[in-house]
């Protein structure tokens, strides 16, 4: 039986010892120890990771405060928010010069100043991680996967001796779910509570550090509230959905409460969207899966006067690192759900005939012309930095790939904007048109890939008669729509079409004359009706923006990379 990946007790207890030496005076001789750095693990022998990197051991050293002459009331204390409404950043990558819109694990963490870190991930690299925490004043929580009693007791025992350093937390494996692919962290710092919504697994190579996989990464600093409230119900939906999230997860109470302490009053323009492991009915049906993301899009606002809720015209283009068995049911049903269509909707009568879901929805004649999907194609991980043998989290079927109805034609080469990386994002970039005739666009970033696992599947369960989803895999993301003031629109000749603007009204660029006739304005209508913003809209305001080449290149007779048969 397998230990937690990437553990390395033998340092662990090292470095246990040097915590207890540090408060002890100095002596002669520091205490040290060791941490083998890009340690690979994986938790199915089909989803295996790239191949591990032979890396030089460092010692990390352990000083007292008196050894430093810096006393514990004099460490530095981090009050600044620095992303109070959230942004979205690229992982820096090793050889690649740094910019303003990427970031490092260590800038994430904060560790000077952090006092709990939940982390959840799919792939562990436990020693790495912990070498990157500050042991000596952080609290660990691990939300990790174990399929067995046996292995929860297991990973129990061989971290019993951290003591109340460390905290396990194990997410139901029960029924038909087949993996805790969820990636969050929860950092607690004295005045601020830092949620981080990555692609990224707590590996060396996800954050950059091998210089060959690029990931991207959500986060939002929330300011302690000074009065708490124990009521719940007049916090923003992501504060809401991340709680009951992690209250699923069987987080324990503690940890949740912690959590409503932090003002989430700066995230009502955001969404916070999850898939819950196993089946769910009633009102928790409706919050998980695609029927989670549709609930989100339906509610989400970003002004008082429009929601991201669109006509069948949207587009879709979606960067996944892992492809499953998809036909165009599925990513009809995944469009629907981005249009922030009911897939519940059915009629009143329902005849012997199961309901299907979004049987009152209106669909997209051909969602091929809507859908784009960027995966690599072999010759581009062939010639990436790291070649073939770090291809291992990019997966896809050859027999899935060549079946009937499998959508090749949505396929778009994913070539990142930083020659040679490979990559493991996990992004959805949706532009419409909504029904008060405003251009909206909005991204997903999280850990869901394209397939039916990650975002579940809807059925009408005969026996309860009532909806069921099911979801195989734990996931969660963020909705971050385009904000007011960034532009939506293009310029068509004498006017440029409408805007959002910083002051929530419809804005309007004019050439200078002070009445527009009547038939340049019907031209103008019918325009913003038909067409969409163009992908550049996701580069106009904060954050990393499109990591890749787009529209992307057709495969044509390409194939793609194949991993996992």
């Amino acid at each position: 039986m397998a230990g937690i990946p990437g553990l390395d007790r033998r340092a662990m207890e090292a470095e246990r010892l040097a915590r207890q030496m540090a408060r002890q005076p100095p002596q002669d001789s520091e205490p040290a120890f060791r941490i083998l750095k890009g340690a690979g693990s994986s938790k199915r022998q089909r989803s295996v990771s790239p191949s591990a990197v032979s890396r030089e051991i460092k010692r990390l050293k352990w000083s007292s405060p008196k050894a430093t002459g810096i006393q514990q009331s004099q460490r530095p204390l981090e009050t600044r928010i620095r992303y109070p409404r959230g942004t979205i950043k690229q992982t820096w990558a090793y050889g690649h010069a740094r910019t303003d819109n990427d970031i490092k694990i260590e800038e994430v963490l904060e560790k000077s100043t952090l006092k709990t870190a939940l982390l959840s991930a799919f792939m562990w690299d436990t020693n790495w991680i912990m070498g990157k925490l500050d042991l000596q004043h952080t609290k660990v929580i691990m939300v990790m996967q174990a399929e067995t009693e046996a292995v929860k007791q297991q990973y129990h025992q061989e971290t019993a001796y951290l003591g109340k350093i460390l905290r396990l937390c194990f997410p139901s494996m029960e029924g038909n779910v087949n993996c805790m692919h969820s990636k969050l962290m929860l950092l607690f710092h004295p005045h601020k509570l830092r949620v981080v919504i990555p692609s990224a697994n707590l590996t060396s190579y996800d954050w950059g550090e091998t210089g060959i996989m690029e990931n991207s990464v959500f986060i939002i600093d929330l300011p302690r509230l000074e009065t708490p409230s124990s009521d719940m119900t007049t916090m923003p939906q992501f504060g809401q959905e991340l709680l009951f999230f992690l209250e699923k997860m069987d987080v324990d109470e503690d940890v949740r409460q912690g959590v409503s302490r932090f003002n989430f009053s700066n995230t009502g323009h955001l969404a916070f969207v999850h898939s819950i492991g196993g089946g769910q009915y009633g009102s928790d049906m409706e919050r998980t899966g695609y029927v989670g993301l549709s609930k989100a899009i339906r509610e989400l606002k970003p002004d008082s006067k429009s929601s991201l809720r669109s006509t069948s015209n949207l587009q879709i283009d979606y960067a996944a690192s892992s492809i499953g068995s998809i036909h165009d049911e599925f990513l009809t049903i995944l469009h629907n759900a981005a249009r922030g269509e009911d897939a519940t909707a059915t009629p009143i009568s329902i005849s012997r005939t199961a309901p299907k879901p979004f049987q009152e929805t209106s669909s997209t004649s051909n969602i091929r012309d809507s859908f784009r999907i960027y995966f690599p194609t072999y010759n581009t991980v062939e010639y990436s930095t790291g070649g073939t043998d770090n291809g291992g989290t990019i997966c896809l079927q050859k027999k899935w790939w060549t079946g009937d109805k499998f959508p090749r034609s949505c396929f778009r080469d994913y070539r990142s904007k930083r020659n040679g990386m490979l990559s493991h994002n996990k992004i959805l970039y949706a532009r419409g048109v909504n029904a008060e005739g405003k251009k909206v666009a909005w991204q997903y970033v999280g850990s869901a890939n394209l397939s039916e696992s990650a975002w579940g599947k809807l059925s009408w369960d005969r026996k309860q008669k009532e909806w069921k989803i099911g979801c195989r895999n734990w996931e969660c993301g963020v909705i971050v729509p385009v904000m007011e003031g960034q532009k939506l629109g293009r310029k068509l000749g004498r006017s440029e079409v409408v805007v959002l603007s910083d002051d929530e009204e419809d804005a309007e660029t004019d050439s200078g004359d002070a009445e527009t006739d009547v038939e340049d304005e019907g031209e103008k209508k019918a325009v913003e009706k038909t067409s969409v913003p163009s992908m550049d809209v996701f580069n106009s305001g904060s954050g990393a923006g499109v990591p890749f080449e787009y529209p992307g290149t057709e495969y044509k007779e390409e194939e793609p990379w194949f991993f996992m048969g």
